[in-house]
């Protein structure tokens, strides 16, 4: 790879809301890989998701462009709107078209690694980009070395296996779930997300019973 080719890390999500620990990872894998950028991507409609998101789209994305904003190394982009439901091997397609001189690097989580046969076309992905699985909480490295390099041979076989790599992270264990249900009992979610998210939040009345609207 020619230097001059840039790298591009993707961060897709619901982000309903977004968090610090999204921000995190993002840092984690833009220093690990040597990424110029990370592009955050709010799904608009995300398949694996049984509730439609408690924040429309539109909120959803802003909230998304407040959480980066102090970082230059950090962006969002909308290539989601309208697509539904938001197949990720579509959204890398229409990347590597619009940008072909990108190296994309795709940045999931653990769990989202483990449930990749569920995911549509989920083989092809590394023709398009990169996987880079982060670890989630306290894993054994060991462990989740083994579990890994299963997973890569089930999924790829071995030809293609120089295309995933894993990636311990620091171990925040916040959720964009655990968040909502704090809201809705009358919890306070300061320093769980960025202060421009909580801000937007409270503004919003975003993730509060309907009653208390």
């Amino acid at each position: 790879m020619g230097k001059s080719e840039p790298k591009i890390g993707i961060l897709g999500g619901t982000f309903d809301p977004p968090h610090l620990a999204h921000l995190r990872i993002a840092e984690e894998a833009r220093e690990a890989f040597s990424l110029n950028e990370v592009w955050f991507c709010p799904a608009f409609d995300p398949p694996h998701r049984k509730e439609k998101p408690k924040a429309d789209f539109e909120e959803r994305l802003h909230m998304t462009s407040l959480a980066v904003a102090n970082n230059p190394a950090f962006k969002v982009i909308d290539i989601e709107r309208g697509e539904s439901p938001s197949y990720t091997i579509i959204t890398l397609q229409k990347l590597k078209k619009l940008f072909p001189q990108v190296n994309f690097y795709l940045i999931i989580g653990w769990d989202s690694f483990l449930e990749l046969p569920s995911w549509h076309r989920y083989q092809e992905l590394i023709d398009y980009a990169e996987l880079i699985v982060c670890t989630r909480g306290n894993m054994d490295k060991a462990e989740a070395e083994a579990i890994f390099s299963k997973k890569v041979e089930a999924y790829w076989g071995s030809s293609k296996k120089e295309r995933v790599h894993l990636l311990f992270v620091f171990p925040l264990e916040i959720s964009s779930t655990a968040i909502r249900k704090l809201r809705a009992n009358g919890k306070s979610i300061r320093y769980l997300v960025p202060e421009g998210v909580y801000a937007y939040i409270l503004e919003k009345g975003l993730y509060l019973p309907c009653e208390a609207r």
